[in-house]
């Protein structure tokens, strides 16, 4: 996925979308989205088997978080605790090859994006498959 060009953006609201070049992803509105609606946006680079066999750079936006479990147990005279760090519950997950991941609280499904961008506090796209425009409100994952 390529860097937006300069004036490209089909609307002021479109974070990812495709022209004669390929898929172009802009993080940075993206990022600013996530600011204004109190959602972390983390990256990483990773192999996902279900969206490809190579490494790519991952865009994940958390909407919740699992708690972090603990234990507590003694070794002789102190005391000691483990606690897992939180991971994502519910997340929408963009490669840099426009492949996104969507888990809800009960469902996961993988798609192929032709153009994202958003609607107040929703994320909208066109895939590969399913036929229209979708619509995903944030309540939807919380």
């Amino acid at each position: 996925m390529r860097k937006p060009a300069f004036g490209g953006h089909p609307s002021e609201t479109h974070f990812l979308w495709s022209d004669d070049g390929g898929k172009r992803f802009d993080v940075e509105r993206l990022r600013s989205w996530c600011d204004r609606h109190d959602l972390t946006l983390e990256r990483d680079k990773r192999v996902d088997h279900d969206r490809g066999d190579e490494l790519r750079e991952q865009y994940r936006i958390v909407v919740t978080w699992a708690d972090g479990e603990s234990e507590s147990f003694d070794m002789g005279d102190e005391e000691w605790s483990m606690t897992t760090q939180e991971t994502p519950r519910t997340f929408v997950e963009i490669d840099t090859e426009g492949m996104a991941r969507v888990a809800s609280l009960d469902t996961e499904q993988v798609l192929d994006l032709q153009e994202s961008w958003t609607d107040g506090s929703a994320i909208c796209f066109r895939a590969a498959g399913p036929d229209g425009t979708k619509r995903l409100p944030l309540d939807r994952l919380r």
